[in-house]
C-alpha cells in the first residue's frame, strides 16, 4: 500500500512540475497576419478596389462572418496598419465605441480591428505602421533614362495582369469572406514579384528602382519589428493589414526563429474549427 501511494505522490510530483515548467516556459508567439483590401479604397495604393457602402445591413452580416471565423484562433493582441503616433487617439475612440459612445467608421481597422477586439474583451489595440512611400516617377524615369525598353514591356505586361486579376477579386458580387480568402492565397501572394521587376529600373549611376524596393523592403522589416515587439511568448497576435504587404510580413516571421506563423486561411474558410 505505501509502494503504491509513493507511486502515486510521485506521480503528482512530476506532474506539478511538468506545468510548472509549461508557465515558465510559454509557446512562442504567434502572429497571423491577415491580408486586407481596403474597405474606404485605399487612394495611396499602385491599385485600388471598387468601394462598397460597407455599413449596409448585407455587408455588416458579411463582416459578422469573418468575425466569427477569427474568433476562433483567440487574439490576444490586435495590431493595425496604423501609425505609432495615433494609437492613443486611436484608442480612445476604441473606448468610447465600447461605451456605446460612438458609431464604427468604414475602415478596416474599425470593422474588423475594433470590432474582434471588443468581442474579445481587450483594453486596446496596436499601431504597427512604418513610415514609407514609393517614387514611381523616378523609378519609371530612371528606366527610361536607361533605355529599358524590354524591360518596361515586361512591367506593362505583368502590371496589366495583376489589374486584370485584382479587379476580378475585389468585384463587388464577392463577399467580404471570399474576397479576404483571395487576399490571402498563394497565388494573390505571388504577385509581390511585381516589386522585383520594379528593383531593375535604373542604372549603377541611377538606381532609382533598387533605391525606392529598399525602402519598401524596410518599411515592412520594420513593421514586421513592431508586430514582434508585442508577440511575446504565449501571445496570439493577428496583425490586419493591407494585402500588399502580406507577402513580406509573412515571410518574416515564418524565418524568426522566436515566433510561429499561422495561416488565416484555414480560419477564414471554417477548417481551423473541425
Amino acid at each position: 500500500m505505501l509502494k503504491h501511494t509513493a507511486i502515486i505522490l510521485l506521480g503528482l510530483a512530476l506532474t506539478t512540475s511538468g506545468m510548472a515548467q509549461a508557465q515558465d516556459n510559454p509557446p512562442p508567439g504567434q502572429i497571423m497576419v491577415l491580408g486586407t483590401f481596403h474597405f474606404t479604397g485605399g487612394g495611396q495604393d499602385m491599385i485600388n478596389p471598387e468601394v462598397d457602402d460597407f455599413l449596409a445591413p448585407h455587408r455588416q452580416a458579411e463582416i459578422a462572418d469573418v468575425l466569427d471565423r477569427l474568433e476562433a484562433f483567440a487574439p490576444t493582441r490586435i495590431a493595425v496598419e496604423l501609425m505609432p503616433e495615433h494609437e492613443a487617439r486611436f484608442n480612445e475612440r476604441y473606448a468610447a465605441f465600447r461605451a456605446g459612445e460612438l458609431e464604427l467608421g468604414v475602415n478596416e481597422r474599425q470593422q474588423i480591428g475594433m470590432r474582434l477586439a471588443a468581442r474579445l474583451g481587450h483594453d486596446r489595440l496596436y499601431a504597427v505602421d512604418a513610415q514609407g512611400g514609393m517614387d514611381f516617377e523616378a523609378m519609371m524615369g530612371s528606366a527610361a533614362e536607361a533605355g529599358q525598353d524590354a524591360l518596361m514591356a515586361d512591367w506593362e505586361t505583368y502590371i496589366g495582369e495583376v489589374q486584370t486579376y485584382m479587379s476580378a477579386m475585389d468585384s463587388l458580387d464577392n463577399t467580404i469572406l471570399d474576397r479576404l480568402i483571395q487576399e490571402n492565397s498563394a497565388e494573390t501572394s505571388q504577385y509581390h514579384d511585381l516589386y522585383l521587376l520594379l528593383a531593375q529600373m535604373g542604372s549603377q549611376e541611377n538606381s532609382a528602382g533598387a533605391r525606392e524596393m529598399t525602402n519598401w523592403w524596410g518599411r515592412n522589416l520594420e513593421i514586421f519589428a513592431n508586430v514582434a515587439r508585442i508577440a511575446e511568448p504565449g501571445e496570439r497576435v493577428l496583425v490586419i493589414y493591407g494585402s500588399g504587404h502580406k507577402r513580406l510580413l509573412d515571410d518574416f516571421v515564418d524565418s524568426a526563429p522566436n515566433l510561429q506563423w499561422v495561416d488565416p486561411r484555414p480560419y477564414l474558410e471554417g477548417e481551423a474549427a473541425e
